[in-house]
Parts: structure tokens; C-alpha cells; sequence
């Protein structure tokens, strides 16, 4: 199979993996809202954001999972695949209990974050009290979509997010409309989808494991091999600070979008979607570098990973043009798909500018964060985070508070970012054996 064939086979089921799963997590959503009252569409909203917020702080258990198996798949050891393997879901569990155990304060902390009415806030901590107790299968599951893109596998990730979101809404609409459960069957459906997607997870992970000789048996290896877990914290703990710096960045986001007035509100959260729309692509790219990256690294075939590197750089360059000729073009077109507001309309198209230079402005960010997973080097993608979430916060607090100047500021964030994440990187040729 030529390079680019492969960069497209593995892309593919990584996008429509992004696409649809939020489309299928409406589930929730579109459940509530035609529930007798706003609030319960309010504490839908309030509880989802509240659990994205904790899980999306862990999501490191996926990234460095990928790129630490890729290595070892590179390199053809079996033993160390099945290594990764045990020690990310050993560390998985470990975490997904302890945001179990310790829920109450942290819900206490984010309802005082979040100021919602007192009516919102406990119907929030009710859907959030129930969704928890599906910490330790996400985060289960999490992990081992990591290593399923580390084993050049990103159709089985593909099948067990979406499978995930099916089963949430066969179980959320038989609980709530089967069962009469009504607003709690919403949380209940979500927790049974959490822990029914381990099964079919864990039979794709074991056929995986056989098809490529990897055995799951015990070992001393999990216990005291010292430079796996020292390599594998290394690389998570980046990635977890990195994880909070963006959800500070989200929170900033958010919180000045309020101050601004209502109709600005609705046309930030449009502009939020085309970029997250954006996102989803390069998201299937930066997965596959993971794995390419990681592949070619493991095996010491630098021919080929300089062929990767190229040729992942080549498709992100064509679907950054696509994507930035698009919304200079068509961005009235495809508001009006989003909002039938004039208003709306109008502060968008005074954003155009930015809108239409954010995907140029991330496209770098996103494809050489795979780039740095893939070679378990990801101390520079904690740098330039921390750097650009420290510019974007220095912008909003001293330009004039208006909403162009919002995403002026966000755009700045991804282009330092991206510019400091080109600066650091160094081409297989550059770098020194470890």
C-alpha cells in the first residue's frame, strides 16, 4: 500500500469518527428538550459540560497511549505492546476510581464555576452524580482507543466510539421512554452505554492482540519495568498540563463571550462550530501522524518517516486551503444552515477575517501535536500551549472588549502555537539517539 493510500485509509475512519459521534451525543440533548421545562434542557447542558470538562483533563490516557504503542509496534515488539497495553489500563482504572471516589467535592467545585439558578444546579448534579460512576469504563475506553491507533488500527477506534454513542441512545430512549425514568433515565442510559461499550471494546482489543502475536498473560514486566511507567508518566504528565492549560483557554473563552451580550453569544457559538468543524479533519490527520510517526520511529526507518512527516504535511496544507477558501466564500451560506438570526448573521460576517484565517492559523498546531505523540516528545506541545493560552489571556484582558477582537485574540493563540510547535521540532536527520 503506497504512503498516501495509507495516510487516507487511516484518516478516514478517524473524521467520520469525529463527525458522528457528536451528532449521535444529541441523544441527551434532544431527550431533555422536549421534557416539560427549559431547565431540563439546562441541566443537560450544565451536567454534559461539567463531565466533558473532567474526562477531557484525562484525555491524555488516549494520546499518550497511542504514540508509545506505535513505537513499539514500529519496532515489532510484541512484548511491548502488550506492556503498553496493561499499564495504560492499569492506570486508567487507577484514575477513573478516583474521580469516582472523590466526585463530591469536585462537583461541589464546578457548580460553583458554573453559577447556574438553583434549579439547574441540582438537576446538573444529578445527571453528573450518575454519569460518574462511568468514570473508570471511559476511561477504560479511552485508553484503549489510544492503543488501537497506536496499532495502525484506527477503524477499530472508529467502531467503538461510534458503537459507544448507539448504544446512549438505544439506552437513554428505552429508559426514559420504555422504562418512564424520565430525566434521570437520561443520565442511566448514559452510564449503561459507558459500561455495555467494554465488551465489544475488549473483544476487538483481543483480536487485535491475536492477529498480531501480542499476549496479555501477567508479567513482572508491568511491575518493574521502571523506564516504561517513568516514560509513560513523562508523557502523560505533559499532556495533563497541557489538557488543563486548553481548558483554561475554553473557560476564558466562554466567560468573556457572556460578558459581551446575548446575540454575540449565539454568533461565538456559530463560529465555535465551524472551527470545531475544522478540527474534526485535523484531528484525523494528527491521529494517523500519531501512528505513522510513532511507527516509522519505533522501527529506526527514517527514510519513512520523513516520508510521512512530508506527505501528512502535503494533505493538512491541501485541506487547510480547502477549508479557508471555503468559509472566505460561502461563510453566509453556511451561517444561515446554523442560525436564521440577521443579527447573528451580521456579527459573524464581521469576523470573517478571522473566521476564514483559523484553520489556517491551527492547521500547524494540530497535525505537529501528532508529530510529537508519535515520537513520545511532548514537552514542546506543553511549551506552546502554556505560551499561547498566555497570549490569548494577556489580548483579551487589554485589547478593547469587543467580539472581533475575541477571536483576533483567539487566532493569535493558534498561530504562536503553531509557529513555536514548528520552531522546536526537529527532523528525524536533526535528532540525536536517545
Amino acid at each position: 500500500m503506497s504512503l498516501n493510500r495509507r495516510i487516507v485509509w487511516m484518516t478516514v475512519p478517524t473524521v467520520l469518527s469525529n463527525i458522528s459521534v457528536p451528532l449521535l451525543g444529541l441523544c441527551d440533548t434532544a431527550v431533555a428538550g422536549h421534557m416539560d421545562g427549559e431547565r431540563y434542557l439546562a441541566g443537560i447542558a450544565i451536567g454534559s459540560v461539567m463531565i466533558t470538562t473532567m474526562y477531557w483533563l484525562f484525555s491524555f490516557l488516549r494520546a499518550g497511549t497511542s504514540g508509545i504503542t506505535a513505537t513499539y509496534f514500529g519496532a515489532g515488539d510484541r512484548e511491548g505492546m502488550g506492556v503498553s497495553m496493561r499499564n495504560s489500563l492499569t492506570l486508567a482504572v487507577a484514575i477513573g476510581m478516583l474521580l469516582t471516589a472523590f466526585h463530591g467535592p469536585m462537583l461541589d467545585l464546578l457548580q460553583k464555576v458554573m453559577g447556574a439558578s438553583p434549579e439547574v444546579t441540582e438537576l446538573s448534579g444529578r445527571y453528573f452524580s450518575i454519569c460518574i460512576m462511568g468514570a473508570v469504563p471511559m476511561m477504560v475506553v479511552t485508553a484503549l482507543t489510544g492503543w488501537m491507533i497506536g496499532m495502525q488500527s484506527t477503524a477499530a477506534a472508529m467502531a467503538v466510539n461510534i458503537g459507544m454513542s448507539v448504544l446512549n441512545v438505544a439506552t437513554t430512549l428505552t429508559l426514559v421512554y420504555g422504562f418512564g425514568m424520565g430525566f434521570e433515565g437520561i443520565a442511566w442510559g448514559t452510564l449503561s452505554a459507558q459500561w455495555l461499550i467494554l465488551i465489544p471494546a475488549w473483544w476487538i482489543a483481543v483480536r487485535l492482540c491475536r492477529r498480531h502475536g501480542v499476549t496479555l498473560g501477567a508479567d513482572r514486566r508491568i511491575l518493574l519495568d521502571r523506564q516504561g511507567w517513568r516514560k509513560m508518566l513523562s508523557v502523560n504528565g505533559n499532556l495533563f498540563f497541557r489538557s488543563a492549560c486548553l481548558i483554561a483557554l475554553s473557560l476564558m473563552l466562554y466567560a468573556y463571550s457572556a460578558r459581551l451580550g446575548d446575540v454575540e453569544v449565539s454568533s461565538n457559538a456559530v463560529i465555535n462550530q465551524l472551527f470545531l468543524f475544522f478540527s474534526y479533519f485535523m484531528d484525523g490527520f494528527a491521529f494517523t501522524g500519531e501512528a505513522l510517526v510513532g511507527r516509522y520511529s519505533g522501527a529506526g526507518d527514517g527514510h519513512m518517516l520523513g516520508q510521512a512527516i512530508k506527505g501528512l504535511l502535503i494533505w493538512t496544507s491541501g485541506i487547510t486551503l480547502v477549508f479557508v477558501a471555503v468559509y472566505s466564500l460561502a461563510l453566509p451560506y453556511i451561517v444561515r444552515l446554523l442560525s436564521n438570526s440577521a443579527a447573528v448573521l451580521s456579527m459573524v460576517e464581521d469576523c470573517r477575517v478571522w473566521v476564514s484565517l483559523l484553520p489556517a492559523a491551527g492547521a500547524a498546531a494540530f497535525i505537529y501535536d501528532g508529530f510529537y505523540i508519535g515520537l513520545t516528545k511532548t514537552r514542546p506541545m506543553l511549551i506552546s500551549t502554556l505560551c499561547g493560552v498566555g497570549l490569548f489571556a494577556v489580548l483579551i484582558n487589554v485589547v478593547s472588549h469587543t467580539q472581533w477582537m475575541l477571536w483576533m485574540s483567539f487566532t493569535c493563540y493558534l498561530a504562536l502555537r503553531s509557529l513555536i510547535l514548528i520552531l522546536l521540532f526537529r527532523t528525524p536527520s536533526d535528532r540525536k539517539p536517545a
